[in-house]
């Protein structure tokens, strides 16, 4: 998922402090830890839809503040610092709801979930090596079921395969991936 953050130029003239090489600096620095926010933000809030409208609220404020970030500090933390407010925020806004949890505990969630953060990085990138070994046919299936939210049904549909078959074919996938997975990262610790 990229996000695009409007015409470069309208940007700026809105700041005139920020430079061109501003704005490629953060788009350098976003694209590669964006997964990562979106990741911390969906394990905070499960409804995909919300989660995405937070995580687009996320991506527009980690622009807004990127005059302050530290050049000599990394972006991730910073970046899942603002995140974590974004978050908050969010359920603040539903304060009424009787399923909702105390700030404390949201915030202990969250301590925990930016820890975790840096452990997701090497597995992302050995899931993406893992990703490759697959056939197209494969990808796809997973593009379909995972990346566009597709259902089986509609799969099984558009393939001319049953619900159970396009079911199957993914418990399979997951377990092989989960397999390589598992292998590259002890690999990468001997």
């Amino acid at each position: 998922m990229t996000l695009f953050f409007g015409d470069k130029s309208s940007s700026m003239n809105e700041d005139r402090t920020r430079t061109s090489s501003d704005y490629e600096e953060f788009l350098r620095l976003f694209t590669r830890d964006q997964l990562r926010v979106l990741a911390y933000i969906r394990a905070l809030i499960h409804d995909h839809s919300v989660a995405n409208d937070v995580f687009q609220e996320t991506s527009l404020e980690l622009w807004r503040s990127f005059a302050t970030f530290r050049r000599d500090e990394e972006f991730a933390p910073w970046a899942l610092g603002i995140a974590r407010h974004q978050v908050l925020k969010y359920w603040r806004t539903r304060d009424r709801d009787r399923h909702i949890f105390s700030e404390t505990l949201l915030a202990e969630i969250s301590t925990t979930a930016i820890g975790l953060a840096s452990e997701l990085e090497p597995r992302q990138e050995a899931l993406d090596e893992c990703v490759t070994l697959l056939s197209d046919r494969q990808r796809e299936l997973i593009q379909l079921f995972y990346g566009e939210n597709q259902s089986a049904a509609a799969i099984a549909n558009a393939w001319n395969r049953s619900v159970h078959a396009v079911y199957k074919s993914l418990k399979v996938m997951r377990r092989s991936l989960l397999d390589c997975v598992e292998s590259k990262l002890t690999d990468q610790t001997i």
